[in-house]
């Protein structure tokens, strides 16, 4: 079989099973559930992927909502797409991730199609990953070794504007600190009082200022969730939060340590005792030209309109971990063409359940496929894209 006729049956997967598709979405949408308690969803995109065939881990890195479901043939390569399936707490799917979960499933479902009809080998694999909105599902499972030995990762998320392919987006990390004092009547015995709000405030000027000697693209937010309430009393405890963002992940570590001097130098200016801990966030995607090219060429088969080169953003999600790793393509497909909206609003929610939605899962799930085949076909571009990955992080480490 000539390779055009066997990319031409991912073409013909996806026609055949859009409609399906487009019910399992509709299905999403309509029962939109938040990070961790995606049980319908998990449930039906779990059965319907037995149904075609794939073998199926639930719970996958002890997590109730993810899954991995595998359909192999022979030995060859190992080649990943990512399903997302969570909403939005208060807006339902206002992000589109029913069409990331269905053009993950047609994606995978079209080169199982190439496996049963061609003498290609290799896996193709479905990770279904819970909590990207909050919680990192992903990194739960990353670091619970469910991606262990996959090859290369393909990932669709719906967008507006120009079609791309995503490059580096924004790192974040946040922390906790905690300043103890001691309460005292603020009228009568001041004197015997340790402020702990006060070194919060201390602490929540000194980042203003410290704000003007980091670089353009660290940003630093500040909040003071939590401080006694009395006013007539002299705070004990303050609880500070703190989320840094950056588009180097080699720069977290140098705005960490001047965080930590501070919370310490306001500690000491006012007496009190402090404590901070840091909570690891998500880290910025490592994009892969090898595999965005390859999706490129298939999107201008499909006359697809697309941006010059990986274009970066100022977004963050748990894919950036899981890229640090294992060789990864992000592609960022368009709901509307013609001018750029907003996520997570009534109107890409509603766009995305429509009939611009289904072009997205369309498109992407033939380009989607059509990609993995040829790395299948050409199993060295797997060897090449990772090692554009070790290049990448070992030219991070040096701008450390």
């Amino acid at each position: 079989m000539e390779r055009k006729d066997i990319k031409q049956l991912c073409d013909e997967s996806v026609e055949e099973n859009l409609e399906h598709l487009s019910n399992i979405a509709s299905y999403l949408y309509m029962n939109p559930e938040i990070a961790f308690q995606e049980h319908k969803a998990c449930k039906v995109l779990c059965r319907e992927l037995r149904e075609q065939g794939f073998t199926v881990k639930e719970k996958a890195g002890g997590l109730d909502t993810a899954f991995h479901a595998v359909y192999k043939k022979g030995e060859g390569l190992r080649i990943g797409v990512i399903a997302e399936y969570d909403a939005l707490a208060d807006i339902g799917h206002a992000c589109g991730h029913q069409l990331i979960a269905t053009s993950a499933m047609g994606a995978a479902l079209a080169v199982k199609k190439v496996l049963d009809e061609s003498d290609l080998c290799g896996s193709i694999e479905v990770f279904g990953t819970p909590a990207e909105e909050e919680g990192g599902g992903k990194i739960i499972m990353l670091d619970n070794h469910v991606f262990d030995g996959v090859d290369v990762l393909y990932f669709m998320h719906p967008t507006s504007a120009i079609t791309r392919i995503g490059g580096e987006c924004a790192s974040f990390t946040d922390f906790i600190i905690e300043y103890h004092g001691k309460s005292a009547h603020a009228e009568s015995h001041p004197e015997n009082g340790i402020n702990a709000l006060d070194a919060a405030v201390l602490f929540y000027q000194g980042i203003g200022l410290l704000r003007q000697q980091l670089k353009d693209d660290i940003h630093i937010c500040c909040i003071l969730p939590k401080t006694n309430q009395d006013i007539g009393r002299i705070s004990d405890y303050t609880k500070v939060e703190v989320e840094i963002s950056t588009m180097h992940v080699a720069d977290i570590a140098k705005t960490r340590e001047k965080i930590y001097q501070m919370a310490e130098g306001m500690a000491m200016a006012t007496g009190c005792k402090v404590h901070y801990k840091e909570i690891p966030g998500y880290l910025g995607r490592t994009p892969n030209a090898i595999l965005g090219d390859l999706l490129k060429a298939e999107l201008t088969y499909l006359k697809e309109p697309l941006m010059e080169g990986m274009p970066a953003d100022k977004g963050g999600e748990d894919l950036g971990n899981v890229s640090r790793v294992i060789p990864a393509c992000n592609l960022f497909m368009t709901l509307l063409p013609e001018r750029k909206i907003s996520g997570h609003t009534e109107e890409f929610r509603e766009l995305a359940n429509g009939e611009a939605g289904r072009r997205c899962l369309k498109i992407s799930a033939i380009a989607m496929a059509r990609a993995i085949v040829e790395i299948l076909l050409e199993p060295s571009i797997a060897a090449k894209a990772k090692a554009e990955l070790q290049q990448r992080i070992a030219d991070e480490v040096a701008y450390a």
